[in-house]
């Protein structure tokens, strides 16, 4: 009897710490399933020489972690994905459609655009593909890897 208590008082802890822990997940709005091939993202990228190249990402990934797991975007270019250290390495441009289904970019985001162009306008398909949270909704889209800055490169 006391051993059924001490189980059952363990499970309800466990099961409290686990409905607590998946609350303080990012991202945890998203759809969560444990099965990966639930959460895969397919998308389109063109690189700077115009060829496509499928990328796959997860849900809850960033785009930009897709793009350098996919050999577009340097990984020793984007060491951070931090925009408080950022400097537009990962700037991307993004087909209209697929840019109404983002969240707006953030102040900073904005900031960091017009701080990395030379005229200091920002492109409006311009995003930051480490702000870029990718979600089922985002299945096809398609954006484009332009060459990287002379000042990005490393």
């Amino acid at each position: 009897m006391a051993m059924t208590l001490m189980r059952s008082s363990i499970r309800q802890k466990l099961s409290s710490q686990i409905h607590l822990s998946k609350s303080l997940i990012p991202n945890s709005h998203l759809p969560f399933s444990s099965k990966v091939s639930d959460r895969i993202v397919k998308l389109a990228a063109l690189d700077p020489d115009g060829k496509k190249h499928e990328v796959v990402g997860l849900t809850g990934q960033t785009l930009l972690k897709a793009l350098t797991n996919t050999g577009l975007i340097d990984p020793a270019s984007h060491r951070l994905e931090e925009i408080d250290a950022c400097s537009a390495e990962c700037e991307v441009n993004i087909a209209q459609k697929w840019l109404d289904m983002l969240p707006p970019r953030s102040y900073d985001e904005e900031y960091i655009l017009k701080r990395s162009s030379r005229a200091r306008v920002m492109n409006t398909h311009s995003r930051l593909a480490c702000q870029v949270v990718l979600t089922p909704e985002l299945q096809g889209m398609i954006v484009a890897v332009p060459e990287p800055k002379p000042w990005d490169i490393p």
